[in-house]
């Protein structure tokens, strides 16, 4: 029995911790979550006429060429050159996540490898420096690589001449090998002769310099944060954050076609690519084959974006389709549902489609410098089959 005047003492009930809730994580498996029926390229869609390849599929490429034809500055080659058009407002940043849409893989294939400049010319990159001295270890480190490929290639060379003539298996490896490590060899001299014909050029120095101190600049003090171009991680949230830009009038678009897709099924719509310098996008077409290769891609001039389709239904599907049919029919935008999960659009910077004349102009110089393609690649291939008879 409790003594009198004693006070039972209570045990203060701990405050309810609430976890802090990530909304771009909420709103991802919005994006993934279980339909319940087929999705993506398992369910059974009608695909709209607008959104398919032309009977002549070097037309959809040659509408968007045919478009930017006009506008060659705003063609991005590397990462510095977004720089200026952020600056300008010329691009304007999509948040990860919006009131109707999420940042959905945009910068996912990205490396945190140093920043370079891209030659277009020779289509080589060269690195970017923040001094004089840096650049020409740069070149040093170049001049090496040559003697180092070539080293190895003479000493695959020598072990296939080793190689018995009943040691099939064995020489037919050792073929491969020198063939992968000449091809290693060539690309290696065309990136050297490059780096070293930049720093020898005076003016050309200057602008990798320039191009270093931009970024450093941008990277100090990014709308409140900064990366260290030193960090690899660091340098990797950069270009993902550098590849969330867009142009205001494909950024209109894009947030008609989510609001309309949002209202509908109540999800954030997932976008998947936005702008692309030239750079990062011959990175990506070693990889994926939808990822155009031409002298001018068209995400390379913030008029694309990519919505991702792996997880939609095919009731949703064929609504996001039909809308941007209707945007096609208006002649806003020049569309394709890809085979890889993608629905790349294109935005019209004019706010109309191109002249045939001038599609019809590109369809015939991408022709030409085809046949061109073809024509050295065959002189290759004979020149080889001569040093082998040798």
């Amino acid at each position: 029995m409790p003594l009198a005047g004693c006070k039972r003492s209570e045990v203060p009930v701990p405050p309810t911790v609430t976890e802090p809730v990530d909304l771009w994580k909420e709103a991802a498996t919005r994006v993934e979550q279980d339909r319940g029926e087929a999705i993506g390229h398992s369910a059974m869609v009608e695909i709209p006429e607008q959104l398919k390849h032309y009977v002549d599929r070097r037309r959809f490429l040659a509408v968007q060429a045919a478009d930017t034809r006009a506008r060659t500055n705003d063609i991005s080659d590397d990462f510095a050159d977004l720089v200026p058009l952020i600056q300008r407002s010329e691009l304007v940043e999509m948040k990860p996540l919006g009131s109707n849409y999420i940042l959905y893989g945009v910068g996912y294939s990205v490396s945190g490898e140093p920043f370079a400049h891209y030659d277009s010319s020779s289509r080589q990159t060269i690195p970017l420096a923040a001094s004089e001295d840096a650049f020409q270890k740069d070149v040093q480190q170049a001049l090496e690589a040559v003697k180092e490929s070539t080293a190895s290639l003479a000493r695959l060379e020598a072990e296939l001449r080793r190689a018995r003539k009943g040691q099939s298996r064995r020489r037919a490896t050792l073929l491969r090998e020198v063939t992968k490590a000449r091809r290693s060899l060539a690309s290696t001299k065309a990136k050297t002769r490059v780096v070293a014909a930049f720093y020898a050029d005076p003016e050309r120095r200057k602008s990798i310099l320039a191009e270093y101190q931009l970024l450093s600049d941008l990277a100090r003090d990014f709308g409140g944060e900064a990366y260290d171009l030193n960090n690899f991680d660091a340098r990797r949230r950069l270009k993902i954050r550098l590849l969330s830009f867009i142009r205001p009038e494909a950024r209109d678009v894009l947030t008609q076609i989510a609001d309309a897709y949002k209202s509908k099924f109540d999800r954030p719509l997932p976008v998947s690519s936005l702008v692309r310098p030239v750079q990062y996008q011959q990175e990506l077409a070693g990889t994926n084959a939808n990822a155009a290769r031409g002298p001018t891609p068209p995400h390379s001039t913030g008029l694309a974006f990519d919505l991702y389709y792996k997880y939609m239904s095919g009731a949703e599907q064929e609504f996001l389709m039909s809308v941007i049919a209707n945007l096609e029919d208006e002649g806003r935008v020049e569309a394709l549902r890809e085979t890889r999960d993608h629905i790349h659009v294109y935005v019209f910077g004019s706010g109309r489609r191109p002249d045939e004349k001038l599609i019809a102009s590109v369809i015939a110089e991408n022709q030409s410098r085809n046949a061109g393609k073809k024509s050295r690649a065959a002189s290759r291939r004979k020149g080889t089959r001569r040093n082998r008879a040798r």
